[in-house]
């Protein structure tokens, strides 16, 4: 991103002065509780330093443009879709995004051009389109000069999660905007989580690309059939979220690990993991990997791999290379959606 002004030198414009609003929001991985956070247990996410950014500049027609580079590579090859989705669908929320801040904020100009940038897989339970759209909308209300709140921006994100998620927690939102580590209590209840060190994480992409709403909708109806047992994993994964929060506080990165086994076989049970992503978390614990679980939805998209070093990280991460899969090297990200001004670009 520019360089941020200083406190002394920051532009204060005018709706039509040349200057651009530029908003960076982080990914997500999930440690523990996905899906489970839906029927009521906390879920346990970390943000990463994979990001999105959307860039606002005013424009002199009352029109928004909304324009994207979405690596959309991702979507295709295992998904089964080498042409992958038609790009009109994939800017519908982002549009969704800017339209709802500027009504919330009652701004009767919408003389703007929105573009964004992702550098996050997509379909991959990796948090690209909270993290679009909490950038969005920090961006487009920045560029009105109103400074929303984390809440504001945290209900403001649903408009376009709903639309691609159905009924979502909001888990992933919350990640992208506070960053670091949370708990995360439906329906916004955010604790954040300070690890007495960061945890040595791998993120591995299958190639196998979800749709998380069939996948929520799907979890969410098996609950209903299967009250009894539903009752029970929410009480055990409970317990398993407030074990990660704790592990992460205390350092102890053996009992992290056996939660984190412990919930992928939750999320086994329910129908959401695969044989790829059973096959990879197998290699990840033969390898000698503290824990591995899938993250996100499931259905295919991501593992994660906890790791005793950085030296064991590199290595597991070339075993399951050669497994077929697609790891990246992450870090935690501890800042959330950040945004600035600068010079539009023809200035």
């Amino acid at each position: 991103m520019p360089r941020p002004h200083s406190r002394g030198e920051q532009p204060s414009p005018s709706t039509r002065d040349p200057f651009r609003t530029i908003s960076r929001a982080p990914g997500k991985i999930i440690l523990s509780g996905e899906h489970f956070v839906v029927l009521g247990s906390p879920a346990v996410a970390m943000a990463i330093n994979l990001y999105s950014e959307a860039q606002v500049t005013p424009k002199n027609v009352s029109e928004v443009e909304v324009n994207a580079n979405i690596p959309l590579r991702f979507l295709g090859g295992k998904s089964g879709d080498p042409e992958g989705p038609d790009p009109r669908e994939l800017l519908r929320p982002l549009r969704l995004a800017t339209e709802a801040t500027l009504k919330h904020i009652g701004s009767k100009d919408h003389g703007l051009q929105v573009n964004v940038e992702c550098e996050i897989p997509v379909a991959a339970g990796l948090g690209s389109s909270a993290s679009t759209t909490v950038a969005i909308i920090s961006a487009v209300a920045n560029s009105r000069h109103v400074k929303l709140s984390k809440e504001e921006i945290f209900k403001l994100a649903f408009v376009p999660e709903n639309y691609l998620h159905g009924k979502p927690s909001g888990v992933d939102q919350a990640t992208c905007i506070y960053g670091g580590i949370i708990e995360f209590n439906r329906p916004f209840n955010v604790n954040k989580v300070r690890p007495k060190k960061e945890p040595v994480i791998l993120v591995c992409d299958t190639g196998i690309h979800h749709a998380t709403k069939t996948l929520v909708g799907g979890v969410v109806k098996k609950s209903q059939k299967e009250r009894s047992n539903f009752h029970d994993y929410i009480a055990k994964v409970r317990k398993i979220s407030a074990g990660v929060a704790k592990a992460l506080t205390e350092s102890d990165d053996e009992d992290l690990g056996t939660l984190m086994y412990q919930n992928h076989d939750f999320l086994r049970k329910i129908g959401v993991s695969n044989p790829t992503l059973d096959h990879l978390v197998e290699v990840a614990r033969r390898e000698g990997a503290l824990g591995a679980k899938l993250t996100g939805a499931g259905g295919g998209g991501c593992i994660i791999v906890l790791s005793q070093s950085k030296t064991s990280r590199d290595r597991i991460s070339r075993v399951l290379r050669r497994q077929g899969g697609i790891p990246y090297k992450v870090s935690m990200d501890t800042s959330g959606v950040q945004s600035q001004l600068a010079l539009a670009p023809d200035c």
